[in-house]
């Protein structure tokens, strides 16, 4: 069982290596990007919600 375990680590730091990591600014865009996108998404459902609200009260009045 422990040869498995350290089989399974070897292979694992080998792919490890073999591995093509983003470098920081690629990394920074790409979070500002979720960032801003993830914001708008955001606004537009509030927004989306709002106006529905709004509309619902037309529809059905409350007593």
């Amino acid at each position: 069982m422990i040869s498995t375990i350290k089989h399974q680590a070897k292979e694992l730091l080998s792919e490890l290596k073999r591995v093509d990591w983003p470098g920081k600014q690629k990394v920074l865009s790409a979070a500002t990007s979720v960032a801003i996108v993830s914001t708008f998404v955001g606004l537009f459902l509030w927004a989306a919600d709002k106006a529905i609200s709004w509309g619902m009260t037309f529809i059905l009045p409350q007593h």
